[in-house]
């Protein structure tokens, strides 16, 4: 009954990890790249209606919903104006929309900390449990062959 509890405990803490690990919204970024200079805006409507010095105001409400289609030439070229300052005449903006961590990589270090501490707690415990399950293992006729 014990086991059960404990066993019910792990799969909701896991399913809570798993969840808020998944609920997380993943930020986008926007590279900007002019010849060898280059920066990165952060693809929300709070980062881009905050910009340090844009050429012109950005309307967030006419933001497309599809967050890496406003990575575009236009953008690059509003929020950093002198980008291309002291580049070769046929350089361009280059826009590169990425994010930077997935939900998969989130699960996976949850996952492996939740091990890890799973680890850590039974070592912990173990030799104190040990008696208990040697004790309950004899009471219903289970015997080690080999130790």
């Amino acid at each position: 009954m014990r086991q059960l509890n404990v066993t019910c405990i792990v799969v909701l803490l896991l399913s809570f990890l798993c969840g808020q690990t998944l609920a997380t919204d993943v930020t986008k970024f926007c590279k900007c790249t002019c010849g060898q200079n280059s920066t990165i805006l952060e693809l929300t409507k709070f980062a881009l209606s905050h910009l340090p010095h844009p050429s012109a105001p950005i309307d967030v409400d006419t933001l497309v919903p599809n967050v890496c289609m406003n990575c575009t030439k236009l953008l690059c070229g509003i929020a950093e104006p002198d980008l291309c300052d002291g580049a070769a005449v046929d350089d361009d903006y280059v826009p590169l929309c990425f994010q930077r961590d997935s939900m998969q990589d989130k699960l996976i270090v949850v996952g492996f900390l939740v091990l890890v501490v799973g680890l850590l707690a039974w070592s912990a415990v173990r030799s104190s449990v040990k008696p208990i399950i040697d004790r309950v293992r004899n009471q219903y006729g289970y015997n080690v062959v080999a130790q």
